[in-house]
């Protein structure tokens, strides 16, 4: 059936359609069931969408479309698009399936990827194969098959230059390595085209950090531009079209708060590849409050050099364990601010800095950059001579940015120590939490300000840390949960 676009100016956060009772009537859909659109030209585009049923508020001869179908199809107002029942999908059983904990062929788990790329599975759906994910588990084989099958439905960045390096962490820790890693490898010469994603089960990825001073969104065309002129980028992995499938898995994963293995290993290597990189670190951070125990970051490294070897790519993992943060501060601003310390060579963060060279003088050994055994000494001479901030500071400005938007919130509360004694552990889960209360990293001027780490001898009454926020009411908040959760253990 041909109908009338209209537009109410309202998102659902996926496709959705509002039809008039009438008109869903004759056509045999159901509230809540599905239809197919199509724009009627030569190179139609299409979606499938949720239906929402109304009496007076859309026309018989109406579709009313939310603004993600209106981004998809690129239609107007009033444009007339077919409107067709739409079947429940296979790719529904497929999850099903493997909720059973019954083994998904290369085929279905294509089929799935494919159904999550064009929207024909809603974001509950896809809710419930993250589900399935986090549950039963991937064999090697289902995970390289998914790997596969993310590329497949994406586009990919190619090279000339073979010294195309990647970094990237597994997450759950702050501290942004990412930045300064990416300066001292670019100044080295080579090719670092980092794409990055948003928090998952952190209070800021690298792309909502590096979002407070510069643009992270940038089509193909212009990301090749500005790797050309500094060496490196440093975007937000989403809107390139490079994993679109990992793009939506994780959208939906921010919401459950939880990360599976086997769509960790799969997003992690199917963006580099997406990317060309050959030399890749992974960063695996481990602990009683990081993502994963020493158990599990052994797993996972035997699982990331497994894969590498299908893929014939150079990977490395090193594994550190964490007590706490690696810098001073958590949240998008004040984590930048630590970068620039560490880059400007002012009072540095000692742990974050330590983690940085390693991470760098790594890819400068795997890339034939450094002898072995001297690429960490090499990463600290392009770090202390002013290479590293230099690049940065070219990176920033070939992605339209600006240092000077650094900011913090305008409300904050100083938090002193209730005992003296030495710092034992600061609670990597709950203090990330607490500066997601504050409004990380959507408002980037919030976050935490720790003024003692790990190791740190405090007397009663002196300065912990300082929370930021831009709201009263997220700042009381925040301090109710850090007297609940007490993230900052002194002995």
């Amino acid at each position: 059936m041909k109908l009338k676009t209209k537009f109410l100016n309202w998102s659902a956060g996926f496709p959705v359609v509002m039809l008039n009772e009438k008109t869903a009537g004759e056509m045999g859909v159901p509230a809540k069931g599905r239809v197919l659109l199509k724009t009627i030209s030569k190179k139609s585009k299409e979606t499938m969408a949720i239906t929402n049923l109304v009496k007076n508020i859309v026309k018989e001869n109406e579709v009313a479309v939310s603004s993600e179908i209106k981004k998809i199809l690129s239609v107007k107002k009033n444009q007339k698009i077919e409107v067709i029942l739409g079947e429940i999908p296979k790719s529904i059983e497929l999850i099903k399936k493997k909720l059973d904990n019954k083994p998904l062929s290369e085929k279905e788990i294509d089929e799935i990827i494919i159904d999550v790329v064009k929207g024909t599975l809603s974001d509950p759906e896809i809710a419930l194969f993250v589900s399935a994910l986090y549950k039963q588990g991937l064999s090697m084989k289902e995970t390289i098959s998914l790997i596969k099958a993310i590329l497949k439905t994406g586009n990919r960045l190619y090279f000339k230059n073979k010294l195309v390096v990647d970094k990237h962490s597994i997450g759950g820790i702050a501290g942004r390595t990412t930045p300064i890693v990416v300066s001292i490898c670019a100044a080295a010469g080579l090719i670092v085209p980092k794409t990055s994603s948003r928090a998952i089960t952190s209070a800021a990825g690298t792309a909502d950090i590096l979002e407070s001073v510069a643009d992270v969104d940038f089509p193909l065309k212009k990301i090749k531009k500005i790797i050309r002129k500094t060496n490196a980028c440093i975007v937000w992995g989403g809107s390139l079209g490079l994993v679109p499938a990992d793009s939506k898995i994780i959208n939906v994963e921010k919401l459950l708060k939880i990360d599976p293995e086997a769509q960790l290993l799969s997003s992690i290597i199917a963006k580099k590849l997406a990317v060309g990189s050959k030399y890749i670190v992974i960063d695996i951070p481990y602990g009683k409050t990081a993502k994963v125990n020493k158990s599990k970051a052994l797993k996972l490294k035997k699982n990331f050099e497994k894969i590498a070897r299908y893929f014939n790519k150079n990977i490395k993992c090193l594994l550190v364990e964490n007590t706490g943060p690696l810098g001073n501060s958590i949240g998008p601003c004040l984590e930048l601010i630590d970068v620039l310390k560490i880059l400007r060579r002012e009072s540095p963060c000692h742990l974050l800095e330590k983690r940085s060279l390693e991470l760098s003088g790594a890819l400068l050994e795997m890339s034939g950059k450094a002898k072995k055994n001297q690429g960490k000494k090499l990463a600290k001479e392009i770090l202390d001579s002013g290479k590293a901030l230099d690049k940065f500071k070219q990176i920033i400005k070939a992605q339209n940015g600006d240092l000077n938007r650094i900011y913090l919130g305008k409300f904050k509360k100083n938090i002193l120590a209730s005992s003296s004694g030495k710092i034992q552990e600061i609670d990597n889960k709950n203090i990330n939490l607490l500066a997601r209360i504050t409004g990380s990293p959507i408002y980037k001027g919030s976050g935490i300000s720790l003024h003692k780490n790990v190791g740190s001898r405090v007397q009663k009454g002196q300065s912990l840390l300082t929370i930021y926020s831009e709201s009263k009411t997220r700042l009381r908040n925040a301090l109710d949960f850090y007297k609940k959760s007490k993230p900052v253990r002194i002995n």
